[in-house]
């Protein structure tokens, strides 16, 4: 059985009852503030008006009851009139009577006495309009003054200025902010129980449902919130307990879910051991394998290698042992004849010693290439490049094939220099078999070296009629070859690729020419010493 959360009696503070609140409180408080920003200004220029319009009719009557006496300077008149005016309205200040020639009178509830002008401070627009309001005199004592002009009959005659004591006004002023004061405490005091009420009741269903989602937080799906309210917080009451109900359901399901997966990891995991206990004699084997499938492929690349040396060294020998036949029938000849003296002898066996020395050289040249060597060094390139070249001079001969290497003597290279040699014997092959293939009528490979910032770049170019586009990047794919069956092994470039990449960490890339194709090496330099 489900237990109920219940909140307790005693409401503590929460965030969401202050804002609450405390946003009905700052509404409320503002709209107080608001009541009295309007309702101050229209009072006080109600007052204004009262006084506006006591002035009005002070003035005009005091002009029309002087009016004669002012025309015919009876200024006893006058302020005999004007101290009656004062007694009879306290709240008169002063009459300041200013004719436009003469001097001005003032009356006061104590006197009266003539003025200059100047010290009537008179402006010249008080002779032509009235102009009232409160004034500040010095010492901060406050006034309301108006100046009417006095005319009689379209005649300007002068001016009048009648000042009143605000004492009366600011008794009306204080008042109305007391009474707004005390209609705001009123309302204050009426609204808030209210706000506040009102705020704990909407807040109060929600705290509830908090504390209660709290406990579902920790893990405690046992807690339900019991709140009976027709309303939006009624439904959420309900909604809260449903999901809470569904979480259990959903928590009950997991734990069969994660009881299958540990039993099935359990498993898994059984079988992986067994799998490790013998991957890695697998991967042994696997290594193995590969190795000496690299092998097999080095030795099948060399062995055909060795196949295009044998027809090499036979173009190599065909000359020098045509003429060695020749210096033997010579010798021959002479002998017949009886011509053979001690010199002709030495000259004719000199001749055939050079070119025996020169066929041992050959086979020496051959013996070197594929001396067996894994130890890298650094070598020339050009030296390089030269006995590569030096080896199927002889078949390039035969064909008429014209053979052209520019590179500078300074130019180093890191690595075997069998292997490097094997790459540019490869690829000056496929050049010849490309160019034979095309039957040019001017056959040449170019060899171009140079140095390209920190890299050697080897430029191998032919004008055999290229590659097809559609196979170039099928043509380092071991055993794939455009040769005719028996005569090609399709491993030539491969073996090709894989020294310059993985050997001498480098790059080999072919690109066509208009009329031929073009085996670009990229290889990391060496600075000269010294």
């Amino acid at each position: 059985m489900s237990r109920r959360w219940r909140f307790p009696r005693i409401f503590p503070a929460n965030r969401i009852f202050l804002r609450v609140f405390g946003t009905f409180g700052s509404l409320l408080l503002a709209m107080t503030v608001l009541y009295g920003l309007l309702i101050i200004p229209l009072q006080r220029d109600s007052l204004l008006k009262v006084l506006y319009s006591q002035a009005a009719t002070v003035s005009r009557s005091i002009i029309q009851a002087c009016s004669e006496a002012m025309l015919s300077d009876d200024y006893g008149f006058i302020v005999e009139h004007n101290l009656q005016v004062l007694q009879n309205d306290k709240g008169i200040e002063s009459v300041l009577i200013v004719p436009r020639q003469g001097d001005a009178l003032r009356i006061t509830p104590t006197g009266w006495r003539m003025l200059d002008r100047l010290e009537a401070h008179i402006l010249p627009s008080d002779f032509k309009s009235e102009s009232f309001g409160i004034i500040h005199a010095d010492g901060g004592h406050a006034r309301y003054r108006y100046v009417t002009p006095i005319r009689f009959s379209g005649l300007n005659w002068g001016t009048m200025r009648v000042d009143f004591n605000t004492s009366e006004y600011d008794a009306n002023i204080d008042s109305m902010y007391h009474q707004l004061f005390f209609i705001s405490g009123l309302s204050l005091m009426a609204i808030l129980p209210i706000g506040y009420f009102f705020a704990l009741w909407l807040t109060r269903p929600i705290a509830t449902i908090s504390a209660a989602a709290s406990l579902v937080a920790d893990g405690d799906l046992k807690a339900h919130v019991n709140i009976r309210r027709d309303d939006e917080i009624g439904l959420l009451s309900n909604s809260f307990n449903q999901m809470v109900d569904a979480l259990a359901q959903n928590r009950y399901q997991l734990e069969n879910i994660n009881q299958e997966l540990e039993t099935k990891v359990a498993e898994r995991t059984q079988a992986l051991d067994v799998l490790n206990q013998t991957l890695d004699q697998r991967v042994r084997n696997e290594i193995a394998k590969r190795q000496a499938q690299e092998q097999i492929l080095i030795h099948q690349s060399r062995l055909a290698a060795m196949g295009e040396m044998i027809g090499a060294i036979a173009h190599q020998w065909r000359q020098p042992l045509n003429a060695l036949s020749l210096v033997l029938q010579n010798m021959q000849l002479q002998y017949r004849m009886g011509q053979l003296s001690e010199e002709s002898m030495q000259r004719l066996q000199g001749k055939a010693d050079q070119l025996i020395l020169h066929m041992s050289r050959t086979i020496d040249e051959f013996r070197n290439f594929f001396k067996p060597s894994k130890i890298k060094e650094t070598f020339a390139l050009a030296q390089a490049l030269h006995s590569a070249g030096n080896i199927l001079e002889g078949v390039f001969k035969n064909h008429n094939i014209e053979l052209s290497i520019d590179c500078a003597d300074d130019l180093l290279l890191t690595g075997v220099p069998g292997e490097f040699s094997q790459v540019i014997l490869n690829l000056l092959s496929n050049a010849k078999d490309s160019i034979l293939t095309a039957k040019q009528a001017q056959p040449r490979i170019y060899i171009h070296a140079r140095k390209v910032a920190l890299q050697v770049q080897i430029d191998v170019e032919d004008n055999g009629g290229g590659i097809d586009p559609v196979i170039l990047h099928k043509i380092y794919e071991p055993y794939f070859t455009t040769k005719e069956e028996g005569w090609g092994t399709g491993i030539g470039l491969y073996m090709s690729k894989m020294i310059i990449e993985n050997n001498m960490y480098g790059r080999l890339e072919a690109s066509a020419l208009p009329r031929g194709t073009r085996f670009t090496i990229l290889l990391p330099g060496v600075m000269p010493e010294g």
